[in-house]
């Protein structure tokens, strides 16, 4: 129980330590998993405009990453409106991977947004062009 504990204390400062950064045009990017036949997922990953990249254990993490290669993406993305995803979207798949992604930004202004959507293998078809391809940029990075 002990250990649990520990685990569960440990995942949460980790998870705790990339947030948003300070300032207009900051963004953060969070990828969380879940399920799976184990129902462990495939491991989370978190980075930010300040160049920050976070990942659970489940998986290596690089040192970094290009800002230059993730910034056009996040500029893209701002400048859309994007549809609201549905909050339950309903897969027959009950071993498949679950996925969320979330974005979060203050735009020039200074203004707040967050924008999340959840899927799987089955339902990713479904996800906005510029969010799938955001998502694929971010999993790419893992090691």
């Amino acid at each position: 129980m002990k250990a649990m504990v520990f685990l569960i204390v440990l995942f949460f400062i980790q998870a705790q330590q990339l947030l948003l950064p300070e300032g207009n045009g900051a963004w953060l990017v969070q990828v969380n998993t879940t399920g799976g036949i184990a129902g462990n997922g495939a491991g989370d990953i978190a980075m930010s405009s300040e160049g920050k990249i976070l990942c659970s254990r489940e998986m290596k993490c690089p040192d970094g990453f290009k800002f230059s290669d993730f910034q056009p993406l996040i500029e893209t993305f701002q400048t859309l409106v994007l549809p609201v995803p549905s909050p339950g979207t309903v897969s027959l798949c009950r071993d498949c991977i679950t996925r969320t992604i979330s974005v979060r930004w203050r735009d020039s202004m200074g203004i707040f947004h967050t924008y999340t959507a959840t899927f799987d293998e089955t339902t990713k078809g479904k996800l906005p062009p510029e969010v799938a391809k955001l998502y694929d940029a971010v999993v790419a990075l893992r090691q």
